[in-house]
């Protein structure tokens, strides 16, 4: 086999371009000139330097020796697949650096990303030649036909290359087939994704169309030899029927043997059954396996397992050709997954903050426990029954996967800004608190002691007569209606202090109680109650007053700024917003920016309509007692009549939502 390469004879400036097609820098182009060395890799020091995770950080080099353009590869732990006029080539070797002359229009695979060569001319026009290349600079493997040694149960003849030594592929593969560009397709694919379901269907759409004859495809997750027998398959699909498979829900047969010789020495295998004589294993034969290809998926620093496809009840069999092309493609598999578990983790590392953010706002305030995840679970099963309507306004709305997730994160955080509001207000359950009624108490128990000397002063003045019974009887009585006057005083505040509202005659009552003054031995003039006290004991509804409020209210805008610092790219980049309007109403008279019915979004509306319904029902809130859940619904009503909520979502909710959420609700299940 050859291959046509272009020789270029010197001028006094030639131009390499370097264009990055696809991978997490696509759209990157550089251009360099003959005179310079060219790496390739993470490192700073590469000219070309990539932020691909699975490109080595000296991956390989481009460079002029006599005349020529050399792709060289730097013992990079996943290699380098170059294609040159339809010839695909997998530069890797731990022992040797491995290189191969560049034609125009070359592509380099390294890691997820695919480059594009091409050669051009400065300010002289070059002058280039044809030259014949009969082989690859550096060795090459012929592919083994070996016995499979230290495995258990029957000997199996296998067809073995390790994924250093995979040899050019033929020409007419690549052009009849076009298999290379399922692979390079493939690449880009799964540079863009990171979702494991999306990534598994891409690679087995892929792998089908690129091996015709198979009709199983598995990936067996697994790097100790020794654990194989009891392995299931990661993912195992099938085309069409397979012979005797009656249950679909059946675990699909592997051969053992086969997998731990590919754990074991990390190289692919082709296994072809009528090679074996008798010697074919009973797994083997329970699933009518013809032929199979398997590749170990390796890691950037460990092997992740084992990718396969087979023929099962067909006479087709693979190829050498297939062998090689199959290795490659596990190669970019084992790209893909490890990427995607990286993003799993970072995801499930993501949960567990928000998930550590709730818990850490609700320490702050007990009594509110639970209330942001029912407010999440409320707003979602709103926004699902709302993406299932298809007559009305309604219709039009329709909330993706990723807008769902986007507002469950923003309803979980709702609250975020509480963080920083004083414990003293967020805890604040009565209009004042216990220890401050108590000193209440402690005033008026100075004022009767006051009241009584006040008396008896005013009965003896300088006199030392004794008192006549009848006149201290009457002193005592009045003694004592004054303390029991007093008493039911305290009695009452008490009782003000923790409703839910006041009528105008009980906030007039304490404030004429606030007009009454008592003397101290001293003559000073003192109030019965301090103007503070006054003014929490006045507040018409609820406990805070007009600062509290103001320090409260302030959560809503704190949870955009707080969560405006988190970076949540493009697919999440409205939890700020979302989370920090959800006291906003549609008359415009909520806070903290006052937003009109049209720049209110309906994940807002939505979010905003679970807050308030949660609020009034939830049965934990010492301060006040809970609404029923029909109490709830129609204090949503009250508030949509009054313009301040949305009238259709309500009905939603109201209707669809409640039956759904009823057994969630605290105190009413």
């Amino acid at each position: 086999m050859s291959m046509t390469d272009t020789h270029v004879t010197t001028g006094e400036r030639q131009v390499v371009k370097m264009t990055v097609l696809s991978g997490p820098d696509a759209g990157m182009s550089r251009s360099f000139t003959h005179r310079e060395r060219v790496g390739v890799g993470r490192g700073s020091r590469n000219e070309f330097m990539l932020s691909d995770g699975f490109v080595s950080n000296e991956h390989g080099e481009l460079c002029f020796e006599g005349g020529q353009l050399i792709y060289r590869d730097l013992k990079s732990r996943h290699g380098s697949l170059v294609l040159v006029d339809d010839v695909s080539l997998h530069l890797q070797d731990h022992d040797s650096a491995r290189k191969v002359r560049l034609a125009d229009g070359a592509e380099i695979q390294v890691g997820c990303t695919l480059i594009r060569v091409e050669l051009g001319a400065g300010e002289e026009e070059l002058r280039t030649e044809k030259v014949e290349i009969d082989e690859v600079s550096g060795p090459t493997e012929e592919i083994l036909h070996q016995q499979a040694a230290g495995v258990s149960g029957p000997r199996e003849t296998m067809i073995t290359t390790a994924m250093s030594g995979v040899r050019s592929l033929p020409r007419d593969i690549a052009s009849s087939d076009d298999r290379l560009a399922i692979l390079f397709r493939l690449a880009g694919e799964l540079n863009s994704q990171t979702k494991l379901d999306e990534i598994l269907d891409l690679i087995v759409d892929a792998v089908f169309q690129a091996f015709p004859a198979a009709n199983f495809f598995a990936i067996t997750l697994a790097d100790d030899p020794e654990d194989v027998s009891q392995t299931s398959p990661f993912v195992s699909r099938v085309r069409g029927e397979l012979p005797g498979s009656e249950d679909e829900s059946e675990e699909p047969i592997l051969s053992t043997s086969i997998l731990r010789q590919v754990i074991e020495t990390r190289e692919s295998v082709l296994f072809v059954k009528d090679s074996l004589g008798n010697n074919v294993s009973q797994s083997i034969l329970d699933a009518q396996i013809t032929a199979a290809l398997c590749a170990p998926l390796i890691g950037q620093r460990s092997l992740l397992g084992v990718m396969q496809v087979d023929t099962r009840g067909l006479g087709s069999l693979f190829s050498k050709q297939d062998l090689n092309l199959f290795s490659v493609f596990a190669s970019n598999v084992a790209f893909a997954l490890e990427r995607a578990k990286l993003s799993e983790n970072i995801v499930e590392m993501f949960e567990s903050f928000v998930a550590a953010s709730v818990n850490a706002i609700e320490a702050r305030d007990p009594t509110t426990a639970g209330h942001s995840e029912r407010v999440a679970d409320y707003t979602l099963e709103l926004a699902q029954a709302v993406n299932g309507i298809e007559v009305g306004s309604l219709k039009d709305i329709y909330l993706q996967r990723s807008e769902l997730k986007e507002l469950r994160y923003a309803a979980l955080l709702h609250d975020f800004g509480k963080i920083a509001v004083r414990e003293s207000v967020l805890r604040k359950g009565k209009r004042l608190p216990e220890l401050h009624l108590d000193l209440i108490g402690q005033r008026f128990e100075t004022i009767k002691a006051l009241e009584y000397q006040r008396m008896i002063r005013g009965h003896f003045g300088n006199s030392r007569e004794p008192m006549p019974p009848t006149k201290f009887h009457q002193l005592e009585a009045r003694y004592q209606s004054f303390c029991d006057e007093l008493d039911g005083t305290l009695n009452w505040l008490y009782e003000v202090a923790a409703a839910p509202f006041l009528e105008d005659e009980k906030i007039e009552r304490v404030e004429k109680l606030g007009e009454r003054f008592f003397l101290s031995p001293c003559g000073q003039r003192h109030p019965y109650l301090t103007a503070e006290e006054i003014e929490n004991l006045t507040i018409k509804k609820g406990t805070l007053n007009e600062q509290e409020w103001e320090d409260m209210r302030s959560h809503a805008q704190r949870s955009q700024d707080y969560l405006e610092r988190i970076p949540w790219g493009d697919e999440l980049k409205q939890v700020p917003c979302i989370a920090g309007a959800h006291h906003e109403k549609l008359d415009g008279s909520g806070y903290p920016q006052g937003l009109d019915a049209d720049e209110i979004i309906p994940q807002v509306r939505m979010l905003t309509i679970a807050d308030i319904f949660d609020a009034v029902t939830a049965a934990d809130r010492p301060y006040r007692k809970a609404a029923t859940p029909e109490r709830g619904v129609a204090i949503l009503r009250a508030e949509a009549e009054a313009k301040k909520l949305d009238g259709e979502l309500v009905e939603v909710f109201a209707d669809r939502v409640l039956p759904a959420i009823i057994d969630k609700i605290p105190g009413h299940f």
